[in-house]
């Protein structure tokens, strides 16, 4: 009896989690709070994932070199590098002449791409997008 009760656990906790929706791997990473997204190069930001249009995002390092500040973000599309890149600028385009992300998929997609988004005062905005594993830092 014991045997058979067990089995009809089982049966339910596995139809249970097929319906469940697939995890993210959010390596224990909250979702951001509003003023973290209104401060996006604040501590709060480095430790949060934000949402983008076609997935979420986290800021990975950022650095400034005088008037340049270079951002590396994790993405889960890479179509969401020029919008990422808009918010900076539209939060830091009075402290910077220029502002460089650099956006990279999340290791799960298996992509080896990076897209590159460059904003500067006088030229606007310029992305590319190149493979990560080109020798010698060749586009692809």
């Amino acid at each position: 009896m014991n045997a058979i009760a067990a089995l009809v656990v089982l049966g339910f906790s596995a139809a249970c989690a097929a319906r469940r929706p697939p995890a993210l791997n959010d390596a224990g990473i909250p979702r951001c709070a509003p003023d973290a997204a209104a401060h996006l190069l604040s501590v709060d930001a480095l430790q949060c994932w934000f949402d983008g249009p076609h997935g979420r995002w986290r800021t990975l390092s950022q650095e400034s070199h005088y008037a340049v500040l270079v951002v590396h973000v994790e993405v889960q599309s890479l179509r969401d590098a020029a919008d990422i890149a808009r918010r900076f600028v539209s939060d830091e385009h009075e402290h910077f002449s220029e502002i460089l992300i650099y956006a990279e998929p999340d290791a799960a997609s298996g992509l080896v791409k990076t897209r590159r988004v460059r904003w500067t005062k006088d030229g606007g905005y310029e992305e590319i997008q190149f493979d990560r594993s080109a020798p010698s830092g060749r586009a692809g």
